[in-house]
């Protein structure tokens, strides 16, 4: 008789502490007010936690209607045994029921650290709140949570590797980055030199040729004053001739070595004795004579323009 009794009272027990295990370790759990508008849903993400990774625990307070329906109060940090805070956030959220209606809801996260094997618990926490409407103000308590800490899994030991590899790639990245970013750069700089356009000296003294000398002007004598400055100025900067510092014969010398067609040499020569002539001369200047001197200087200007143009193209064409 006493062996019986014995063996019902060991089996009620075990029921008993089966059925508290079991209700310990449900996941989640739900509290409901007596008015029935708020909810409280607290539960962990899983049951069982390796000594090395977090227990993440969820409060989800629900209700119909707006977010500004209930004043929730601040949560305070949960109790805790065998687990360490590290860390909290939150977030309301606004949600359209198949019905249309809506359903808010304001979700708290928790990530706790385990501290040694063993069973953890998370005390329930006591949440405040007013109901906006109605003025009343009540409380919320969610479940105790009991975890079970188990053996830290192996760390991988590839994460090294993984993360070795990511430097790698991100060196060989940032190094063909700046290899296209100096070609960009250099392609840039080559294209704004190609883009400027290179003048010969004779362009330049051409232009200045027709803005400063009119050829039909009344005033002659300035006017081969000035055609014959600026034609000594050009033989100086694109020949090294210091024509300004000879006298006729010098200078007629001096072209008789540059590398011009004979032609050239001697339509020049003549050029500098009709200048000659001018400037010693005390008759007034035939306009004739100086339209000649001056297409004279045009031609030669304008042939000089054009080898300079057909040797850049031809440099351009190399390239």
């Amino acid at each position: 008789m006493k062996v019986k009794t014995t063996g019902k009272i060991v089996s009620l027990c075990l029921l008993i502490g089966w059925i508290s295990l079991s209700y310990s370790q449900l996941p989640d759990s739900l509290f409901t007010p007596s008015n029935h508008q708020i909810q409280l849903r607290s539960y962990v993400e899983e049951s069982r936690v390796p000594l090395n990774r977090l227990v993440i625990l969820h409060l989800e307070i629900s209700w119909p209607g707006k977010l500004n329906r209930f004043q929730i109060e601040p949560v305070s940090q949960p109790i805790l045994t065998n687990l360490l805070l590290e860390g909290s956030g939150s977030e309301n959220r606004l949600l359209t029921q198949p019905d249309g209606s809506l359903k808010a809801i304001k979700a708290i996260t928790y990530q706790l650290r385990p501290l040694e094997m063993g069973m953890a618990y998370i005390d329930g926490v006591i949440i405040k709140y007013m109901d906006r409407e109605s003025g009343d103000e009540e409380n919320l308590s969610s479940q105790r949570v009991m975890v079970e800490i188990t053996e830290p899994l192996p760390e991988n030991q590839g994460k090294k590797l993984k993360a070795f590899i990511y430097i790698i790639l991100f060196i060989i990245f940032f190094s063909i980055l700046t290899y296209f970013i100096l070609v960009y750069i250099r392609k840039k700089r080559l294209a704004s030199k190609s883009l400027t356009p290179v003048i010969s000296p004779a362009e330049s003294y051409l232009n200045r040729l027709m803005h400063e000398v009119d050829p039909r002007g009344t005033n002659l004598d300035q006017m081969v004053q000035r055609l014959s400055k600026l034609f000594k100025e050009y033989l100086e900067q694109d020949f090294g001739i210091s024509a300004r510092e000879l006298n006729t014969k010098e200078i007629q010398q001096a072209l008789q070595q540059l590398p011009i067609e004979e032609s050239d040499k001697s339509n020049l020569s003549v050029v500098f004795e009709k200048l000659d002539i001018i400037k010693f001369s005390r008759k007034s200047i035939d306009p004739n004579d100086f339209i000649h001197i001056y297409g004279a200087i045009e031609n030669f200007l304008l042939k000089r323009k054009q080898i300079f143009d057909s040797s850049q193209s031809d440099s351009k064409e190399v390239k």
